[in-house]
């Protein structure tokens, strides 16, 4: 992930008031072209709930199907003969408010998630599938009756693999196409998956830099054709023109002391004595850098002899 996409991440942690730390809340990308996905650990949902004073327990569990006739049971719980008959799973969430549970079934079908040559991906093997389902209906119950918590439709672990391969991640979390899917904040430069122009050149303009300015710093004569049309976006651009900036900043700052560590010398005695610390330089290595064989063959102020030093040390001039 950029430096960017984590800034946002963490900003979305300090939002919701989850850790990422205590696997709280995960940011998952498979490559640096695909886009970050938050996804927020099913774990989380319950521990909000019981902090809304309506919330008033839940319970959940898998559906057994023997012919027909259907079997509700509470929990995980499944014997080995009984695996065949597993067809999904319930959650009922209770609201001190309400007079009737939220409540919601999921079939497996629509749940379990395959790998393309046909296997179930690894956190949908036979023996995590009652888990998984009572999981995946509880995460749903307690979005429809809390419809605000964390926004409703964040994905969840519930409901996404982390141990698929990265060309199976499309299946899991798709890429975006137009208009980004809740759960998922949007790139810092776009809107409704167009590039906010208006919003980037204002940004560049609290900088101090005009069209020419930006151009020079990415080496580009044109953002549409030599950038985003070469599969590049404004977040990367940003974060080289933040990077240049900060560098130019740095560089700034460093002439600033060292001119005013020059201004500070104005005897030779203090030449020799900041040449040794900075340099190690005896004072005889500091004549012999500034071409004579004795002080009183000098024709400069200590000060120019210091700078003098420097340029030669420092720049390579």
């Amino acid at each position: 992930a950029t430096d960017q996409e984590a800034a946002i991440f963490l900003k979305m942690c300090q939002s919701l008031n989850l850790n990422p730390f205590a696997s709280e809340i995960y940011l998952v990308k498979y490559s640096e072209k695909d886009k970050a996905a938050h996804i927020i650990a099913i774990e989380s949902y319950s521990k909000a709930a019981e902090l809304n004073p309506q919330f008033d327990g839940y319970e959940s569990g898998i559906v057994l199907d023997y012919g027909g006739r259907l079997e509700f049971r509470e929990g995980a719980f499944l014997l080995d003969k009984e695996r065949e008959n597993l067809v999904g799973g319930w959650a009922k969430v209770y609201r001190k408010d309400r007079s009737r549970p939220f409540y919601v079934a999921v079939n497996k079908r629509e749940c379990i998630k395959y790998r393309k040559d046909g296997s179930p991906t690894e956190f949908w093997s036979e023996e995590k599938r009652p888990s998984m389902l009572r999981k995946v209906a509880l995460k749903r119950a307690l979005v429809e009756a809390f419809p605000s918590l964390f926004g409703g439709g964040a994905i969840s672990t519930a409901e996404v693999d982390y141990e698929l391969l990265p060309s199976e991640v499309s299946e899991v979390v798709p890429k975006p196409q137009g208009e980004t899917p809740e759960g998922e904040l949007p790139p810092a430069f776009e809107k409704n998956g167009e590039p906010d122009w208006k919003k980037w050149w204002a940004r560049q303009k609290e900088k101090g830099l005009d069209p020419e300015e930006v151009h020079s710093v990415l080496g580009i004569t044109s953002l549409k054709t030599d950038w985003l049309e070469q599969g590049r976006t404004l977040e990367e651009a940003e974060d080289i023109i933040n990077d240049a900036l900060e560098k130019a900043s740095q560089a700034s700052a460093g002439k600033r002391k060292a001119e005013s560590e020059a201004e500070a010398i104005n005897t030779f005695s203090q030449l020799y004595k900041a040449c040794f610390q900075r340099w190690k330089l005896q004072p005889k290595d500091v004549l012999k850098e500034l071409g004579v064989s004795s002080q009183t063959d000098l024709a400069i102020t200590p000060q120019e002899a210091f700078r003098q030093i420097r340029a030669v040390r420092e720049n390579g001039r």
